[in-house]
């Protein structure tokens, strides 16, 4: 199997997917208020629609894979930066926020090339007002997952079972179906994530998603970041037992009138092209 390859170019999440998912209202222009921490001034980020984010995931599978139709099962886990607003724009004026991802487990099969999801991954949210993301002379290291867990915990959220998706058979970029995973949340800071009135978005149903692209990164990886997702600086690619994927999207939120704790729903993070690295193998 060759070493390199490359699964998305781009997944397109359409409006009338988001509508289907959920009967809510997009939230957009609403504001991050993240506190003052660690001697640092409070930062207040407005008019939030969508948070780009980076990152790497490590991937590892199980099953017959000389057997198409027989499941496999894989397990996931991924730090990631969240570095612009909207499109483009800088998030922050300093600082950092990001995301760790840990224990996503879920099955799929070679031949449909469908994946779900278990329930009971866990999705942490950070802010920072140090960038310690991939700095080791910072502070970014094995201990605080290469900076990603360091500053002050503004989010939770634990994943559902569920979710998933189908990636397109051929493994060809321009097919492949979009993947979502589901999350419930377990904690929001208080006052940090605000609609346009001041309130909480801690109410009702809220649910994000992403578009991204996602690839076995081939590249040189940092051995602390290798060490954080793998075990060991020593590690390497090794599709399709094990391969770190190289991650980037866009999360958005949405509200639902239904009275029921607080969901996110991320797509693309990690799992984009496990299907089709199985089918190549086989």
């Amino acid at each position: 199997m060759k070493a390199v390859w490359n699964t998305l170019a781009g997944i397109a999440a359409s409006a009338t997917i988001m509508a289907s998912a959920s009967a809510g209202t997009l939230v957009d222009g609403y504001t991050l208020n993240l506190p003052a921490y660690g001697g640092s001034n409070a930062q207040v980020v407005k008019g939030v629609g969508a948070l780009g984010f980076n990152g790497e995931s490590y991937v590892t599978t199980t099953g017959n894979i000389n057997n198409p139709t027989a499941p496999f099962t894989f397990t996931d886990n991924g730090i990631f930066n969240v570095t612009t607003n909207n499109g483009g724009a800088s998030l922050l004026d300093f600082g950092q926020l990001t995301a760790n991802y840990t224990g996503g487990t879920g099955t799929g099969t070679l031949a449909s090339g469908q994946i779900t999801f278990d329930a009971g991954g866990k999705l942490d949210i950070y802010y920072n007002p140090v960038k310690e993301y991939a700095n080791a002379e910072k502070g970014g290291g094995t201990d605080d997952r290469f900076g990603a867990t360091s500053g002050i915990l503004i989010a939770s959220f634990t994943q559902l079972a569920g979710g998933g998706g189908k990636i397109n058979p051929d493994g060809s970029p321009s097919s492949n179906g979009d993947l979502t995973l589901l999350f419930q949340s377990t904690f929001f800071a208080d006052g940090v994530w605000l609609d346009k009135d001041g309130n909480n978005l801690m109410a009702g149903l809220t649910f994000g998603f992403v578009t991204s692209n996602a690839s076995q990164d081939v590249n040189t990886i940092d051995p602390i970041m290798k060490e954080v997702l793998s075990g060991s600086a020593s590690n390497g690619n090794n599709p399709p037992a094990a391969f770190f994927v190289q991650n980037g999207g866009q999360l958005k939120l949405e509200t639902n009138e239904v009275p029921e704790p607080a969901t996110l729903a991320v797509f693309g993070i990690g799992l984009a092209g496990l299907a089709a690295m199985r089918r190549r193998k086989a």
